[in-house]
């Protein structure tokens, strides 16, 4: 059974004088999923047909839920499970980015800094590194994925010598995160994320997060604003939100704190043979774009340059054999990213007559 909920409506095409390359600085928050507000594909002037193909794409290749906001509205919406927008599944590593939010909170609010060693609240011994060596790893080296340490927690190399996606090392953050707020994870990210954005479907589950596809919508959406929903500034700390989402370090230019950057000279793998590839991690896309990847295409794409966020949740994308060289490309779903973005873009900002 699939259920769609595509937001095509019946509505005559208006006109769009407006550039392309025009981007509204006003922003939509919904205050419920019920009211959320719509517009259509039409009098965006986007091309209709092409955003199809795009739906097709997702549809064909295990998606379960695909969102796209424009400017906060809900612009395309399909679900292929019974149901429908109250989907709920995990997020994966999509995970990280949320985790990387709340981090800067703490630090906000002054439970935490980053530059301090993790085992100022992991204690000493959390890793399999000497003392010394424990020491000198802070909390940032974790958000930037250049602690030294391997999936055993054994001291491999020096802090920001050596850059290798470790899950293992990521999600000492939650008990680290805990001891700093003093709360649990789901307490904390229910009071300084969840409630203050609407996010009423989403729990921490096992070092990441069950979430609906308007859920992830709403938190790309506060990402979109640099940190602020609907007037209130969720993250104020200016300098780390920055950070966040900009190169953190040389070794992988596409990765800040624990997002994934596009428009970057290279790009560093996730396997365990980690090796650099030349150009943007999808080089189909925009390059201001950023995205939380999650293991199985677990996605949410924030586009400043077009006040989009795009979200899909569902099974893996690609058949196993795609899925290894997907993970050897230096991200999640490669390949499905590179065929989603070349349509979307089609449909986004179609050929007019007096273009080449």
């Amino acid at each position: 059974m699939r259920y769609f909920g595509f937001k095509l409506f019946a509505l005559a095409i208006l006109s769009f004088s407006a550039p392309l390359s025009t981007v509204s600085k006003e922003l939509y928050f919904p205050s419920t999923d019920r009211d959320w507000d719509t517009v259509t594909p039409e009098s965006l002037g986007w091309d209709v047909a092409a955003l199809e193909h795009v739906i097709d794409l997702v549809g064909k290749s295990n998606g379960k839920s695909f969102l796209i906001l424009k400017d906060g509205k809900i612009v395309g919406e399909r679900y292929w499970t019974p149901a429908g927008a109250d989907h709920a599944q995990y997020v994966m590593s999509c995970g990280k980015s949320i985790t990387a939010f709340l981090i800067g909170i703490a630090q906000e609010q002054g439970k935490l800094k980053i530059e301090q060693p993790a085992a100022d609240f992991l204690g000493t011994g959390w890793s399999k590194a000497s003392k010394v060596q424990e020491q000198s790893i802070h909390i940032e080296h974790m958000l930037k994925m250049t602690s030294g340490l391997n999936t055993g927690r054994r001291f491999e190399a020096s802090p920001d010598k050596k850059w290798f996606y470790n899950t293992t090392v990521y999600q000492d953050l939650h008990p680290l995160l805990e001891k700093a707020v003093g709360k649990t994870m789901q307490e904390f990210s229910n009071e300084v994320l969840f409630q203050p954005a609407g996010m009423k479907h989403s729990r921490f589950r096992f070092h990441s997060f069950v979430m609906t596809a308007r859920d992830m919508g709403r938190f790309g959406l506060l990402i979109l604003a640099d940190g602020e929903w609907n007037g209130q500034q969720i993250m104020k700390d200016k300098g780390y939100f920055n950070a966040m989402v900009e190169t953190s370090q040389k070794l992988n230019p596409s990765y800040g704190y624990l997002w994934w950057l596009n428009g970057k000279e290279f790009k560093v793998s996730v396997g365990r043979q980690s090796s650099v590839e030349n150009g943007p991690l999808i080089p189909t896309a925009p390059l201001d774009l950023i995205c939380a990847n999650g293991k199985g295409g677990q996605h949410i794409y924030v586009l400043p340059s077009q006040n989009l966020v795009v979200v899909r949740l569902g099974d893996a994308p690609e058949t196993a054999k795609q899925r290894v060289q997907a993970e050897s490309a230096g991200g999640s779903s490669a390949s499905f990213n590179t065929q989603l973005w070349e349509k979307l873009m089609l449909a986004v900002q179609p050929q007019r007559p007096n273009q080449p």
